[in-house]
Order: structure tokens, then sequence, then C-alpha cells
């Protein structure tokens, strides 16, 4: 019998029998062969196979009992007395992107603005963006793409660079903003024309929204919002045009609608005082070892500051936070009457963000709002379950939300391009709890 697993109807028996001996309170802790397994897992990875610098995994049922809470560090990058613990803050990157995204459709909820609001309603800042169009046919995402394919960006930069800017075929709207429709993008899509001009403006450091809105006014598009997904920083500016609307900061925001009412303590867009975040670790050279400046790409080199005064919110990567924190509002958005508060978001917009948005097919799944919805397909080819919903950030960190166990679970490290293959820890860790569900 588990006791800490009961319906809401017994929690205070089940209080009173976690209160009676040591035996019960053992019973309310994660099972010590999950702990082995699940540290095993770890220890291969970060010690044996040094993919990663460290890895905590925090895992919690719907109701918030704790079914795991593990770390492992490399001695090559820590000491003992150092090495980060499953508490500790971490830069999450994208895994920002969920947060805006609820408080997106909180405001939707609310009737402060809706998907369909053209973007230029609350940024006109934005109202001359022209979209770049390859004169010889085509599409950059489509150029951008083939250079993966192809490993180099070798004879398509002539191609890519001899473009002629177009007007959007229609308004960029905030559901374009959601789904990664709108033409934004990363220093990263291997075409230099594109890219170095993004490097140069240093967005992570503009002093504030306004300032980075003007930055970014000035470089192309590179698609109209009539086309398909291309990946970048459209929920950065998600996030500005939720300031504008509501007249506050996204931290305000987070504050005011997530972290205060739901007692939320590790979940900031400020460093809070007093801390030290882990070190940048790279393996783009297959072996790991400390990054160095302005190798993190994403932006071309700049980083966010991660500042106890912090002004500048980036909804798409800025945000830090606790791998317990993360989980409880992960928890709170998904578990709601399991975790007996308020929802926070009403049932359409949990069924709108879990539901195909993009018509696409990967091969892996579908996206819905931020989140992916897993077909099962893992990194070793194998098939697991499908109907998992997950997410992750440019460092290594991930969670994921299990909606047929009702589990949360958050995977930290703070790496930039891990040299891992094959199954990734997240779905080895979710093997072992699964087991133990059977």
């Amino acid at each position: 019998m588990n006791l800490c697993k009961t319906s809401a109807k017994g929690i205070y028996t089940r209080f009173a029998l976690c209160l009676i001996s040591v035996v019960s309170l053992i019973a309310c802790s994660p099972p010590k062969f999950t702990v082995d397994e699940i540290e095993q897992v770890l220890h291969q990875e970060v010690v044996v196979k040094q993919n990663y610098p460290f890895l905590t995994v925090y895992v919690e049922d719907a109701q918030g009992e704790v079914l795991a809470s593990s770390k492992v560090a490399s001695e090559v990058f820590f000491e003992p007395a150092e090495a980060p613990t499953v508490n500790d803050w971490m830069r999450i990157w994208s895994m920002t992107k969920l947060v805006t995204t609820v408080l997106t459709l909180d405001l939707i909820e609310d009737g402060l603005i809706s998907l369909e609001d053209e973007v230029t309603e609350y940024l006109p800042e934005l109202g001359d963006l022209m979209v770049a169009r390859p004169i010889a046919g085509g599409s950059l995402p489509e150029i951008s793409a083939a250079t993966y394919e192809l490993g180099s960006h070798e004879g398509k930069d002539t191609i890519a660079c001899d473009y002629t800017l177009e007007r959007p075929e229609r308004p960029m709207t905030v559901r374009d903003l959601m789904l990664h429709t709108a033409g934004f993008y990363y220093a990263t899509t291997n075409l230099p024309c594109l890219d170095e001009p993004l490097s140069a403006l240093a967005l992570p450091l503009a002093g504030s929204s306004e300032e980075w809105l003007s930055r970014i006014s000035t470089l192309p598009l590179i698609q109209s919002p009539s086309d398909n997904y291309y990946y970048g920083q459209n929920t950065t500016v998600l996030g500005f045009l939720l300031e504008r609307a509501s007249g506050l900061s996204l931290q305000a925001l987070l504050e005011e609608r997530i972290t205060k009412p739901y007692q939320i303590t590790g979940l900031s867009f400020l460093l809070p005082e007093g801390v030290s975040l882990p070190p940048r670790v790279s393996g783009v050279d297959g072996t790991l070892r400390l990054a160095r400046d302005g190798e993190l790409d994403i932006f071309g080199g700049e980083q966010p500051p991660y500042e106890t005064d912090t002004t500048l919110f980036l909804g798409g990567e800025g945000m830090i936070a606790t791998a317990p924190g993360f989980a409880k509002f992960l928890g709170i958005v998904f578990f709601p009457h399991e975790r007996q508060v308020r929802p926070l978001l009403d049932p359409p917009s949990i069924a709108a963000m879990t539901s195909p948005q993009i018509n696409f097919d990967t091969g892996w799944g579908a996206a819905g709002y931020t989140l992916w919805l897993s077909n099962g397909r893992r990194g070793d080819n194998t098939y697991g379950r499908t109907g998992i919903w997950t997410g992750g950030g440019y460092e290594g960190t991930r969670y994921w939300i299990d909606p047929e166990l009702k589990q949360v679970g958050v995977i930290m490290t703070q790496v930039f391009m891990s040299p891992a293959t094959g199954l990734s820890v997240d779905d080895q860790v979710r093997d072992i709890l699964e087991s133990r569900e059977r």
C-alpha cells in the first residue's frame, strides 16, 4: 500500500497515517529501489559516458507527492560539496515558453487579448517588417533546412542571400506568435546573411523591450505569417505583447497570476539575491568542457545576463527555475483538481495546448501550444507510450507531463550540445517509473 497515493477524500487520513511512525514516513518517500535505479541511470550518463556535467531528476504525482528526487555530478566540473542539487536554480531557456503560453491563455480567458488580434495593435514598432524571399524561388526556411540536411551551407549562401523583400501576405496575429508561424528566428538558421546581422544586434543585452523591438524591426522575417512553422523568437515577442496588453512586466504578471497565488517559490525572471548559477558547459566537440565566451549561439553569442535587477524579460528564453518549482507549476496547470487548487486555466485552454495545432509531420509527434505531443518514438527508434507532453531548454533541461499516469517530471542540467545519443535520460526515468506502476 502506498500511503502517499490517495484521493482528495482521504487526504486527512493520509496525513494522519504519515505521522504515526517512522515506517509511515518512509512510505511517503520514493521507494529505495526506484531511487537506486534512477541514480544508476544518472551515474551512467554523467560519470561513465561523460555526456553531462551533472543531472538532477525530480518527479511528482498529480497530488504533489515526490516520486523521484536524485542528483549526480561530475567531479571534473564540481567539488563534491559544490555539486548542483535538485533545489538549485538553473537557466531553463525555452522552458520559459510554456510559462508565457500559460500567461497568454490566462489573459485570453480574461478577455484582455485574443488569438486573432493583430500583433501591431500592441507592438506598432513591428508594422514595417518585411519578408525575405529568395529571388531564385522557394523560401529561406527550405534553404535553411537543406543546409542542415547536407551538413554544410556551402553553395547555399548566394542563393539565400540573393533575396528580395516583400510585404507579409497577411497581418501577424497572436496565434502566429503562439505557433511559431510569425517569421521570427534565432541566429541558428545556418544562413550567414540572417545569422550574422541578428547576432550583431545583441538582443539579450537590450536595456528594455522598446530597445529590443527597435533592434529586431531592422531585420526581415524569414517567412510570412501565412507560411508554416519556423521555430524562433516568436514567444519572446509574445511576452512583450503581453506586457503592452496588461500594462505589467512579465515578472509582475508571473507573480500576480502564478507564483504568488499558488505559492511557487522556484520560478522567476529575476535571479534571487546570493544565488550563483552553474557554469556553462559545451559538448560541441564531442567532449565536455567549459564553454568559451560567445560559444552558445542561439542569439549569436550573447546570453541573457540573469541579474537580480533585470528589466528585460525574455518570454521565450529568460527564466530561471528550480526543479521542484517548475514541477509544481506543471502540476498546478495540468492537475489542479488533484492538487485541490483553483484551476489556473479553463478546460478548453488545456485542450488547445494539448491538441495538434501545426500541420506538419516530423515522425515524432505533433505540436500543440508550446508542448510537444509525443507519438512514443524515442531516440533509439524504439516506441514507448504515446500521449506524453514534453518540452525542454537550450542547455539540456527537460520536462514532461504524463496524463495517463498523472505525473510531472523535470530534468535539469546545464550543457550546450551534449554528446548524448540513443535513449534519452527522461525516457529512461519514465521507464523506471512506469515499471513501478505495473
